[in-house]
């Protein structure tokens, strides 16, 4: 059995027409709200830790709705330093993949902005385009984004601040963590905090700034717990792909107490035996083919096919690659170089060889059976990795499945090939292990 989506689709359906003016004509915060209400009552039977997670990651996009305080950000951003000006970070892609898992992102796509963004485009970035231009959010106070993963980044934001005739901030982070680089990007967020103080009249406060860097270092030390626990985890706490898409609020929302609290809430329930996912048999067996992801995943609905990749018994998607959180320091540390660790530090960012090691070490840590990598449409590190990752593996005879599809537009994905190529990936890494030949 399917655990159901973030929300029942009359949910989805009535806050769509809310915030095209279809229905109620509610303000969109308003709206916004009633719909967090509802959804913590339609996720009364999830786990302590997942309504955690919906109920504080919906209000950072309530609160990020607040006009005269709102900046619209791409994923990997200085959230920190915003955290210390009042403001509110608002992430556009995180805010797509949330369209897209409420049902509603084809509405959008193609219908606004987009219309002349080629379809090979990235599908985050043309959902950013199609939402940001389509009116129904307030206005930002200025755009803010950075090149860490993504080249379509400074393409996509600065135009989503012409159209929205607001100033845009662009973070170039480096791809090296030595002292050359830290001290590079610091020099460019002090540059950012000048420009944010002559835009708003406003000074940093900088007791919130070292208490978000706190929170950065705080939540470093969760994810450290939260990956050891995982690494030996026995029982089925969560699907897969929950953790895989955790990836948006832990980039988001990074300094914010609310991170810290859904990271707290995480570790709980993986520290207590009695919890486990009502929809799948509490425990793992010996047969269990794990599985590590890497890349993203569908953000949309796709609940048919994740079973053939993690039924809970069969399969599980174990651990996943974008799910780490780089923070190491002391808080006598400057936090400006706590920040900029961090955003080197982000999962993909720097050498190809570096992410090579980082999913081997996931791997061996896990005591898994395969990799899958989902190439996602438009992504064009992803895509172009993706020969190399197969050779470095293959080397290595660690079992390697690469799926191409889209995260946001199920029309460009072909669900049924995915099944089975999951399925017979599955089987093979089955049988693998019943021979004792899996790489520990």
């Amino acid at each position: 059995m399917m655990q159901s989506p973030l929300v029942d689709s009359k949910l989805r359906r009535w806050l769509y027409r809310s915030m095209t003016r279809k229905g109620a004509h509610l303000p969109l915060p308003v709206a916004f709200r009633i719909f967090q209400l509802a959804a913590r009552i339609a996720s009364l039977n999830k786990i302590p830790s997942i309504r955690t997670l919906e109920a504080q990651y919906l209000s950072y996009y309530r609160e990020g709705l607040t006009p005269g305080k709102n900046v619209w950000t791409s994923i990997f951003v200085p959230t920190e330093i915003l955290y210390a000006f009042g403001l509110s970070p608002f992430c556009l892609e995180g805010l797509g993949a949330l369209f897209a898992s409420m049902g509603i992102a084809n509405s959008f796509l193609g219908r606004q902005g987009s219309h002349f963004v080629p379809n090979t485009m990235c599908g985050f970035h043309r959902l950013a385009i199609d939402i940001g231009t389509s009116g129904i959010l307030p206005g930002p106070r200025f755009v803010i984004a950075s090149s860490a993963l993504c080249d379509g980044n400074i393409k996509t934001f600065r135009y989503l601040a012409q159209t929205a005739k607001a100033p845009f901030f662009f973070l170039d982070i480096p791809q090296n963590d030595d002292p050359a680089g830290v001290a590079y990007l610091v020099e460019q967020l002090r540059e950012l905090m000048t420009g944010i103080e002559d835009l708003t009249g406003k000074t940093c406060d900088r007791e919130r700034l070292r208490a978000a860097a706190r929170n950065v270092l705080a939540t470093g030390r969760l994810i450290e717990d939260i990956y050891r626990l995982r690494c030996r985890l026995t029982r089925n706490v969560y699907y897969g792909h929950q953790m895989i898409n955790f990836m948006l609020p832990l980039a988001a929302m990074s300094g914010s107490d609310r991170l810290v609290t859904i990271c707290r809430a995480i570790r709980a329930d993986l520290g207590n035996r009695r919890i486990h996912h009502a929809h799948f048999p509490k425990d793992l067996s010996a047969d269990t083919v794990k599985i590590v992801w890497a890349h993203i995943a569908p953000v949309f609905q796709y609940n048919e096919v994740w079973p053939f990749i993690d039924d809970g018994l069969r399969a599980k998607v174990y651990l996943e690659e974008c799910t780490g959180y780089s923070a190491w320091g002391s808080e006598n540390d400057d936090p400006l170089e706590i920040i900029a660790r961090r955003l080197i530090g982000t999962p993909g960012n720097g050498s190809l060889e570096r992410r090579l090691h980082h999913l081997e070490k996931i791997y061996r840590d896990a005591g898994a059976d395969g990799i899958v990598h989902f190439s996602h449409w438009g992504c064009h590190q992803a895509s172009g990795a993706t020969p190399l990752l197969q050779k470095y593996f293959a080397e290595r005879g660690i079992p390697f499945l690469n799926v191409n599809g889209d995260c946001v537009d199920a029309r460009n994905c072909g669900l049924e090939q995915h099944k089975t190529r999951y399925s017979a990936f599955v089987e093979s890494l089955a049988a693998r292990k019943r021979s004792g030949k899996a790489v520990g």
